[in-house]
Formats: structure tokens, sequence, C-alpha cells
């Protein structure tokens, strides 16, 4: 289990808990890859394993940059492009890069990351409206969809330790200190996760929690793709 600083504060303990996670998680997985799988297209005209490591290392610095403008009483300028267009050029920035330059950057951003959690402090942090939930949106969350489209593409990933970590980020998020909202979502996401995995029984259980915890998921949920095997199902589960 991982452990952190004994004098954290709950929140910033359950933050850093689950970040740590999340990076011992893309060691594991990324490292475990035949480097020639690792950095080679999964598909014709796709991203490599290797991007998408660097991708999740992009999203966290990101968070880290908005973090560290609340510090300062600053909010990041809105990037008012589409989602796809920044993850293209994030992705452009770093496709001649080689597996070393990406994992130390995946150390580095991981690291300050967690420097600037704790500096910020538990009273910034939930006082900055939607700040914890896009933490974990863009950590431990994003890692779960990564490592679930690195099994459907049948690259010889491990899958044990992708459910290893699905598992653990369940507790995490049942242990965590969190507002309904952020636990509502963070819970909405993994039921995702493993919706999109074909484990369409762990996705129950956790579409009742977090619709239970947030009631407006449930019309969200009705043309969320990655829920498209419980459509039917969804009414039976809310309530």
């Amino acid at each position: 289990m991982t452990t952190t600083n004994q004098g954290d504060d709950p929140l910033v303990a359950a933050l850093v808990e689950q970040l740590r996670a999340m990076r011992a998680a893309e060691r594991d997985v990324f490292e475990a890859l035949d480097p020639e799988v690792r950095d080679r297209p999964m598909r014709a005209g796709d991203w490599s394993p290797k991007d998408h490591q660097a991708h999740l290392t992009a999203w966290k610095n990101i968070q880290s940059e908005r973090i560290r403008a609340a510090v300062r009483g600053e909010q990041l300028a809105a990037d008012t492009r589409e989602t796809d267009e920044r993850n293209a050029e994030l992705q452009a920035l770093r496709a001649d890069w080689s597996w070393e330059e990406v994992a130390r950057e995946a150390d580095e951003v991981s690291d300050r990351l967690e420097t600037d959690i704790r500096a910020a402090g538990p009273a910034l942090l939930t006082a900055t409206e939607g700040m914890v939930g896009r933490i974990y949106g863009n950590t431990a969350a994003h890692a779960t969809t990564h490592f679930i489209w690195l099994s459907d593409a049948g690259i010889g990933v491990d899958t044990g330790r992708i459910a290893a970590y699905l598992d653990d980020h369940e507790r995490q998020l049942e242990a965590a200190p969190l507002a309904d909202a952020d636990r509502g979502v963070g819970l909405y996401n993994l039921a995702c996760a493993h919706a999109v995995a074909g484990r369409l029984d762990r996705a129950r259980p956790l579409l009742r929690k977090a619709f239970g915890i947030r009631p407006d998921l449930a019309e969200f949920a009705k043309d969320d793709a990655d829920l498209v095997d419980l459509r039917d199902e969804l009414p039976s589960l809310v309530g």
C-alpha cells in the first residue's frame, strides 16, 4: 500500500496516495512492455503506448499549473480549443522523445504535482471550485481510461496489474475525505472503465453508488458511449 507523510492532512494524504499509486501502475504497465511494442503505434494512425504515457504526464502537468496559479491567487486562461486538438498538440510535442525522456518527465511531473498539492493545502484545494475533482480527473481517473484502451489493443499489457490498479482506485475513492460531488464523479468514471472492459458486474454497483450520490449523473449516463452495454439497465440502477 502506498504511504504518505504522517503529518499530511487527510485530504492531502488521499490525493498524494492516488497520485503515487497511479505512477507506480504506470511504471509496471508501460515498462513491462517490449520496447518495440511500447514505442510503435498500436494501430495504423494511432498512438504508441509511449504516447499514452506522455499524454498522461502532460495532463498531470496542466493540473500542476492550475494549482500553482490558484496558490498565486490567479486562474489559468481557459483554453477554448477542442480537447482532441489540445491532445494532438501535446502528442506532437513529445512524439520524437525517447522512452527514457518520457519516463523521466513522468517522474518529474508526478513529484512536482505532489509538491504543489502539499503547498496548496486542503483549505485552498477545497475552496477552489472543481479543483479536487480535476486532480482526480487528470491523475488516477485518467489512467483508468488509458489502461483500458491499452488492454483492448491486445498488445500484451499486464491486465492483472491493471485490474489491481482499478481495485486500488476504488478503495481510495471510498476512503478519501471527498465532497459528495467529487466522490460521485470518481465512482462513475471508474464504473465506466469497468464497463468498457466488459466487467459489467463491477460497473453496476459503482453506478448505483454514483447515482445515489449524484442523481444528475443518471441523465448524463443515458448518452455516455462508455455505458452502451448497460443502457437498458440504467433506470434500474437509479434510486
